[in-house]
């Protein structure tokens, strides 16, 4: 009863807490489907509770909701009609390990059980209550707003450190070279002193911070060399990333099969064969990387050979029109799905580092063929894709000016 009694002035606490929060918006520059922040300057909002806090009791693994329920003395009558309460919208029988919940009393006999609320997403909340004697489930699909948020950083040993600096999440330095791996090798080309900033959408539900929307713009100075990246979005569908002048940054080929890794041996007419231990040549480029990194196609095609071929391990081919075919050696293993007659996407997983074969070590040793003979991928220089349609250049010059305004000030000495 003690315990009960403490719950309730805490719940209570809580409740009336709670009561003075106001949802906030956060604003943007001329970004429409970004909600506007009131200019109220009496309105102020609280910092939020920890989850911890607001949901003090959580499922444990290899546990029923109705064991954990059985512990807080709730009846086993009380916890059938929550379940079959819940049902329409879910089924707590099977509820998932890791759920948060809050339990309620009455306000005039703290031992009176009046309630649970479930915390399945940071969106989706299902309240269930006794009102009148009868139990009601309600589901709560909590709104989701917006805020611009911009990072900046400048490279002194690794572009991930650049990004740890920041304190940026370092799924957004992925997301970047992805942007720009059309311009820049990530695996070879990052030099100290690159900068790079962006701006970027944050999810909010109240005041907790659940994820990232779409990056809006970007700039990576690569050894004095600038790229820029603008997103291209029509209505509520993102079409891709753009130069400013409406050019598109996609080309043919990416350069790099894989998106961080070091070049350990170029394409080279006569090399040292470190395991046959004579000359030969290497008619390839060597990417060094841990057994296990994602290897991806650099164009649309077909796979040609997904298996063991000799020295090369498990290899992969890939035709990708009547001229250009790749060939992905020494693999742990394939992607699933990768087989002879798959077609595969620029960009797409394929295999994994391995050191299969006549290898030393984990890498990929990258070939590259035009008209069936071995070329050097490094020297390669291919088309670019389609430009912003004409009929679109007007769209785009409105959304490119908003978001480009959006980029942080560089204030590096």
């Amino acid at each position: 009863m003690i315990k009960k009694i403490l719950l309730l002035t805490a719940l209570l606490s809580l409740g009336l807490v709670s009561a003075f929060f106001i949802s906030p918006t956060f604003s943007a520059k001329n970004n429409s489907n970004v909600e506007l922040a009131s200019e109220s300057p009496q309105v102020t909002v609280p910092v939020e509770l920890p989850l911890e806090q607001r949901y003090p009791y959580v499922v444990p693994p290899k546990t029923s909701l109705s064991q954990v329920l059985r512990s807080l003395d709730i009846s086993a009558q009380e916890i059938h009609s929550i379940v079959q309460a819940a049902m329409p919208h879910r089924n707590l029988a099977r509820i998932v390990p890791g759920t948060r919940f809050q339990l309620f009393y009455s306000e005039q006999d703290p031992s009176e059980f009046r309630g649970i609320k479930f915390r399945f997403t940071p969106q989706e909340i299902i309240h269930v209550q006794r009102v009148d004697g009868t139990w009601h489930a309600e589901k709560i699909i909590k709104p989701v707003t917006t805020k611009v948020v911009t990072f900046k950083g400048v490279v002194k040993s690794s572009l991930w450190e650049s990004a740890a600096e920041a304190k940026m999440n370092p799924t957004l330095i992925s997301e970047l070279a992805e942007i720009f791996a059309w311009q820049v090798d990530f695996a070879r080309e990052v030099q100290v002193n690159d900068r790079w900033r962006l701006s970027v959408e944050q999810e909010f539900i109240g005041n907790e911070a659940i994820g990232w929307g779409s990056i809006l713009s970007a700039e990576y100075i690569n050894s004095g060399v600038a790229y820029t990246a603008v997103l291209f979005r029509k209505g509520d569908e993102d079409l891709g990333y753009f130069a400013p002048d409406g050019s598109s940054l996609k080309k043919m080929f990416l350069k790099s099969p894989i998106q961080y890794g070091r070049i350990s041996s170029k394409f080279q007419k006569r090399r040292f064969h470190p395991v046959l231990k004579t000359a030969r040549p290497h008619l390839g480029v060597d990417y060094a990387a841990p057994t296990g990194t994602p290897i991806r196609a650099v164009g649309d095609g077909r796979v040609t050979l997904a298996g063991w071929s000799g020295g090369g391990g498990n290899v992969i081919k890939i035709r990708h029109n009547s001229t250009y075919e790749t060939a992905y050696k020494h693999l742990s293993r394939f992607a699933k799905g990768i087989k002879s007659g798959t077609k595969v996407v620029q960009g797409q997983t394929i295999g994994y580092v391995g050191s299969t074969g006549l290898s030393t070590g984990p890498h990929l040793h990258f070939e590259f063929f035009v008209a069936g003979r071995y070329t050097d991928p490094l020297s390669q220089k291919f088309p670019q894709a389609a430009a912003v349609p004409s009929i679109h250049l007007a769209d785009f010059s409105a959304s490119k000016a908003s978001f480009l305004s959006q980029l942080p000030e560089w204030d590096f000495n």
